[in-house]
């Protein structure tokens, strides 16, 4: 069936206590997918695919990890699912992973050295009772898959804590920028779906202190959320040349382009919205293939196994 969600952007306002710029959207039927192409089921070792990360540098190689339920690990998969490392993270804790990223290196973990310039940014950020005061970021350097597995066969992780502005929130969607500022766009269980940032530096730093770090909020997405109609944030993606994020729902995507307001970088709604329909038992993950096409995973649900998807939009 074809699941209701958000149409074109109706107005934008600016919010004068924030100075952030806030959309309004009308309740619209989403355009349904130009191509939504099944091309793979996710291994059994991954029940709950709730992240995606697509290799830049190992053509063919994903990177996912299950929801709350397993242990600190990433398996490393290719398209059609099949199973090629998994990757236990030492150093680390796997308490509601959510979602995962592929991005520079922080400076604090060797990112001039040319093997270490990409690093796998992992969110343990789920918070469904909204209980969390603080919640943390893994960093590993990407593994290398070969016929054997993964080199190294563990991976060593480096980590940092933030808290929101005001007070817990439960979010599942990252993405890192070229620049290595983090991107985070909360779920919606606040009543909200809002972007927040945490820049390279303060990522670094917090590397380093160990000190808690606050995530800066950049605005309201406008996206409205609608749990009876799965309208709950649960990945985004950026684009391989870092100016569009795909922020994606149980059943629908959207699309932001980044622009510069007043010096600092804001997503800006693209009006581009699809439908996926049901073709998905529950949509989790979604990462960028190329710079038209998307990869989208999900869980096992209703009776069905968990999915890979290409998609275009």
């Amino acid at each position: 069936m074809l699941v209701a969600s958000l149409g074109l952007l109706a107005y934008g306002s600016l919010n004068e206590s924030t100075s952030q710029t806030v959309f309004a959207r009308e309740d619209a039927r989403a355009p349904a997918a130009r191509m939504l192409e099944e091309v793979g089921a996710v291994p059994d070792e991954l029940r709950e695919s709730s992240g995606l990360a697509v290799s830049r540098t190992q053509p063919g190689v994903l990177w996912s990890h299950n929801d709350s339920g397993d242990g600190p690990n990433l398996y490393a998969i290719d398209e059609k699912g099949t199973l090629l490392a998994k990757v236990p993270v030492a150093n680390a804790m796997a308490r509601d992973w959510e979602d995962i990223s592929l991005g520079p290196c922080p400076a604090a973990m060797g990112a001039s050295d040319p093997k270490r310039r990409h690093c796998l940014f992992i969110a343990d950020t789920g918070d469904n009772n909204q209980i969390r005061s603080e919640v943390s970021i893994y960093i590993v350097v990407e593994p290398r898959v070969t016929q054997k597995g993964a080199d190294p066969a563990t991976a060593q992780a480096r980590s940092f804590r933030y808290r929101y502005p005001k007070g817990p929130n439960d979010a599942e969607a990252l993405a890192v920028r070229s620049n290595g500022d983090l991107e985070i766009v909360s779920k919606g269980r606040t009543g909200t779906i809002d972007f927040f940032s945490i820049s390279a530096d303060t990522v670094a730093r917090a590397i380093e202190s160990g000190e808690i770090v606050t995530a800066r909020y950049d605005g309201n997405s406008g996206i409205q959320p609608d749990p009876r109609t799965g309208r709950l944030v649960t990945s985004a993606a950026l684009s391989p040349d870092g100016k569009t994020l795909a922020v994606r729902t149980y059943y629908e995507v959207y699309f932001f382009g980044l622009v510069n307001q007043k010096g600092e970088a804001r997503w800006r709604d693209l009006r581009r919205t699809c439908s996926l329909g049901d073709a998905e038992p529950q949509g989790e993950a979604i990462d960028y293939l190329d710079a038209n096409t998307l990869l989208l995973t999900s869980e096992r649900a209703r009776g069905r196994p968990g999915s890979i998807h290409r998609l275009r939009c």
